[in-house]
């Protein structure tokens, strides 16, 4: 018996054999003592790295990781994973941050999911990593390809983990990853399993770190707000269009065969990487469980709020574009297509 259905017969027990006062006071005491038993359910933790992960300051003045990657630790304190009241089995989306870590566009997302009844798993790949050096350090002093590897790692790990979760319909899992979490994103659309993921929605996603998968498993949804020029040098220098150099990809790592494999600070590294939309439109072209989602009236994170036009400061001493939010009406359309995603019987 789970969680619910054990607090509904202590309701209905309660309902016919104690008075009204004590009935409340009771339900409130088993209540409590279920959820502390849910809480108190055993974990196994993630082992420590043997070479444990640490900052390594770049000559530009950006930062990487080296050392071994730590993998998904449930008993982390950043995991939450939390479900609607009263709700059997919800779907589960799996909430995967950007490059500034667990920030108000991964909170707000989080409760608008839920609002919608699905239930959230949330971490921070970086904290579970050992560094707390805050958001504004990992957005602007970070490489992508070094946020990129520690998310990849912990959300494929939250993913397995959640497979075990009999608190969840583990056969209705979803994925919305922010930028960095994006790039994420779409790479664990070509590794998790059709079987148990309906949709994965990779907004605001760049090109360049660890690259973008060659082949698609899972449905994915690129999703960009139509004025989303976060880390352009000009504001016409759209995210879906943009492009580094091919130096600041890795390969090797975790990720899926992709882009990065011919285009890394090895191999070729002077040239430039594949603009997202180009990617796209390869996948497209050849048939893969890919959709285009444009957000009108948006720009970087549609979930961080009205649309607010920002000059984002790098450690290195570039300046760059970094608009985001958007409006409360497509924000709204978004949510509403996700949860009816969410909500659709499987086959």
């Amino acid at each position: 018996m789970d969680f619910t259905q054990h607090t509904r017969e202590v309701m209905r027990t309660m309902r016919f054999n104690f008075p009204m006062g004590m009935r409340s006071r009771l339900l409130g005491a088993t209540l409590l003592a279920c959820v502390a038993a849910v809480q108190a359910q055993p974990q196994t933790c993630a082992p420590t790295p043997t070479d444990p992960p640490r900052l390594h300051a770049l000559p530009s003045g950006i930062h990487t990781v080296l050392g071994t990657i730590a993998s998904f630790d449930p008993c982390h304190r950043s995991v939450a994973l939390r479900t609607p009241f009263f709700s059997d089995k919800p779907p589960l989306m799996i909430v995967v941050h950007g490059g500034g870590g667990v920030d108000s566009a991964t909170t707000n997302a989080v409760e608008a999911f839920r609002s919608k009844g699905m239930a959230t798993l949330v971490f921070d790949a970086f904290q579970m990593n050992g560094f707390e050096q805050g958001g504004r350090f990992f957005a602007t002093a970070m490489t992508n390809e070094s946020r990129q590897r520690m998310i990849y790692r912990a959300a494929l790990g939250a993913y397995e983990w959640a497979l075990r979760q009999d608190k969840i319909d583990n056969r209705r899992i979803l994925f919305h990853g922010l930028s960095n979490g994006g790039a994420v994103v779409a790479n664990l659309a070509a590794v998790v399993d059709p079987q148990h993921v309906i949709a994965l929605y990779a907004e605001g996603t760049p090109g360049n770190g660890i690259g973008l998968p060659d082949d698609l498993r899972a449905p994915l949804k690129m999703v960009f707000g139509r004025l989303d020029n976060y880390g352009g040098r000009t504001a016409e220098e759209f995210i879906w269009l943009r492009q580094e150099r091919c130096i600041g990809n890795v390969v090797n790592f975790d990720q899926p065969t992709g882009n990065s494999a011919t285009c890394n600070g090895r191999v070729n590294p002077g040239e430039q990487t594949q603009k997202p939309i180009d990617w796209y439109e390869a996948q497209k072209a050849k048939g893969a469980p890919i959709e285009l989602v444009w957000l009108e009236d948006t720009a970087h994170g549609v979930f961080l709020g009205p649309l607010t036009r920002n000059m984002v400061p790098y450690t290195n001493g570039q300046t760059r574009f970094g608009w985001v939010g958007g409006s409360y009406g497509a924000r709204s359309k978004f949510l509403d297509e996700v949860a009816a995603r969410a909500k659709a019987p499987r086959p």
